[in-house]
């Protein structure tokens, strides 16, 4: 009996692994702020976890055997967790008393980075128009619901929010969206990958608070203006040993949802009783 010698790093899943885990300390102190009780360490461990998903989606995209498959059910999580969200937003009774309510839906991201990930290939196979539209494709969609007469605004907002994601409105917003395109164009040369998406998350999380925000301060980089905080998930990336690792393609899809359900419920109990 001999035993499979597996490459040193992490395998696919366990970056996966220990993206949910970050990302739980993050929803944590994201839903149980109000407490004051919840230290911001756990935001700054939760910034890497959205540059891991995304690395860990980019290398699921790639090598899924169906793809058609792969996009259909991030869409569908994506729709569910969408209309989730619009009734909570519509109904009042449903939010925290303070109003407060999850904003959380990286399927969407998820969904609009697939359809630019099918045009840059595209443009890769030298079909340039087609490639370009797709890219360009769910901006144009966005900004063109702003078009429409304000009667049919909430209707467009409704299919922004659930069967059409606009860049504007999902989790991450238009810096994810880079932030994931970054990381597939790169994604055949690991180290230029890494660093690529270090380097624009840098300047992008740093360069913005630097340029608009005064007075500024160090000590508000670590207390309010933690997100540069994400680059850190590079180091991960590097250390990804090219194995998917367990097959438990349907944890993130169950955890992701249900965990942000359980906390945003658990966060409105405790809201009432302390309140």
């Amino acid at each position: 009996m001999t035993l499979e010698k597996t490459k040193k790093g992490l395998t696919g899943f366990e970056i996966k692994f220990l993206a949910l885990i970050f990302m739980l300390l993050d929803h944590i102190h994201y839903f149980f702020e109000f407490t004051g009780k919840v230290p911001v360490i756990f935001s700054w461990i939760g910034r890497l976890a959205a540059g891991l998903f995304l690395f860990t989606m980019v290398e699921g995209y790639t090598h899924t055997s169906n793809k058609k498959k792969y996009f259909t059910r991030i869409y569908l999580m994506s729709v569910f967790m969408g209309i989730v969200k619009y009734l909570i937003q519509i109904f009042p009774q449903l939010q925290r008393g303070d109003g407060f309510y999850p904003a959380n839906g990286i399927f969407s991201t998820f969904v609009i980075l697939i359809i630019m990930f099918i045009g840059i290939d595209c443009i890769r196979e030298k079909k340039l128009f087609k490639g370009i539209g797709l890219i360009l494709l769910p901006f144009i969609i966005s900004y063109s619901f702003y078009l429409l007469p304000k009667t049919i605004m909430p209707y467009a907002y409704l299919l922004s929010s659930t069967f059409i994601p606009s860049p504007l409105l999902v989790e991450g917003g238009v810096h994810l969206i880079i932030a994931g395109i970054i990381l597939y164009i790169f994604r055949e040369n690991r180290k230029l990958q890494g660093i690529s998406y270090g380097i624009f998350v840098l300047a992008w999380m740093l360069g913005l608070p630097l340029a608009y925000i005064r007075p500024i301060s160090l000590k508000l980089m670590f207390t309010d203006y933690y997100e540069w905080m994400s680059a850190f998930a590079l180091i991960f990336m590097f250390l990804y040993n090219g194995e998917k690792g367990k097959s438990m393609k349907h944890l993130f899809y169950i955890f992701y949802p249900a965990h942000i359900y359980i906390l945003y419920t658990l966060s409105i109990l405790l809201y009432k009783f302390i309140y």
